[in-house]
């Protein structure tokens, strides 16, 4: 069965509506684990979200402080929930912030949600706990998504494609201009019309790259009309002595929706085999996502990816636009 709890207990079937129920009522008496049931949860979200939809009023209005999901499946179980959910969680915030009830609020998705989350923000809630989930909150109106909602499970194949959508590992002429760029190593290009949900680019790919560096750093930069990057800029860097080896880690990733053939472990798929990232969703939510250094409006999560993808550096590498100002942010942070 693709759950596999984190707690070590072996899972329930979750084959129908019905079975929803009975998840459902182990979460209201508290006799399980949340850990246990945050895993069905999640196969739940990456397989049949609307089999939920029936239980979201109930879940937010009494049994929110125990529902263990991570933001990225709370997205799909209480997309759309009704303005009454609103209206618990908006008035919970104005009594005390709760991690739990901001997350169920955020990931409501409607006008009414991002208006509340808005409102809430200008009136002295933290707005980084927010920003961290990818949602920005403008000077006026609802907040906005700063992500789409829709995911691609990003899968590893090594070898020569030489046509490859996605390629891994490519020469670094071919994605930065000028001899004396700091990049030095690239994971990948991200065909951009694979992923649902992304905003309109000025060309097919962004590539995720990184500098000589393996800690914790942001990479700024702006596409060619080739799709190749110029004008890079590195902050918060650690410099290392690094030298590429050419030829490790080619070939390509290939995205797949999320469905029954990912593992489901631990709030996150990936244990499954093959698997190294996420394609659309929101950032991971560990730390700081990147904002234009134009325009200072978030910039939008397209892909988190493992530095397993081709090892150099140790934990999450993450890609962002700004279409906008046509500015793209590369981001890498270890692991928590």
């Amino acid at each position: 069965m693709p759950i596999k709890p984190v707690t070590g207990e072996p899972p329930i079937p979750v084959d129908s509506a019905d079975d929803v129920a009975v998840i459902v009522e182990h979460l209201a008496r508290g006799d399980r684990d949340p850990r246990w049931l945050g895993d069905h949860f999640a196969f739940l979200a990456g397989t049949r979200p609307e089999w939920f939809r029936p239980y979201q009023e109930r879940v937010v209005a009494e049994l929110l402080d125990r529902f263990e999901a991570a933001f990225d499946d709370q997205l799909l179980l209480f997309a759309g929930a009704p303005d009454d959910s609103v209206e618990v969680l908006a008035r919970r915030l104005r009594d005390g912030e709760e991690l739990h009830d901001v997350l169920a609020l955020a990931a409501i998705g409607t006008e009414a949600a991002r208006t509340a989350i808005a409102e809430a923000v200008r009136g002295g809630a933290d707005r980084a706990v927010y920003e961290d989930t990818g949602i920005w909150i403008p000077t006026t109106g609802p907040a906005e998504y700063r992500f789409s909602t829709e995911r691609r499970a990003v899968f590893l194949e090594l070898g020569d494609f030489p046509d490859a959508d996605h390629p891994v590992g490519l020469p670094i002429d071919r994605v930065v201009t000028g001899a004396s760029s700091p990049v030095v190593w690239h994971y990948l290009s991200l065909g951009l019309a694979e992923v649902p949900g992304l905003p309109a680019w000025p060309t097919g790919h962004a590539h995720l790259v990184a500098p000589a560096s393996i800690g914790h750093w942001t990479l700024f930069a702006e596409p060619a009309p080739d799709g190749r990057y110029h004008g890079e800029q590195v902050v918060d860097d650690d410099p290392d002595d690094f030298v590429d080896a050419p030829e490790f880690g080619r070939g390509r990733v290939v995205l797949r929706p999320y469905g029954a053939d990912l593992v489901y472990c631990n709030g996150h798929v990936h244990l499954t085999p093959g698997l190294v990232g996420t394609a659309g969703g929101p950032p991971i939510g560990l730390y700081p996502n990147p904002s234009c250094p134009s325009c200072k409006r978030l910039m939008f999560h397209t892909i988190t990816v493992s530095s397993t993808v081709r090892e150099y550096g140790d934990g999450p590498r993450s890609l962002y636009l700004c279409e906008e100002c046509r500015t793209v942010a590369v981001t890498a942070t270890g692991w928590n």
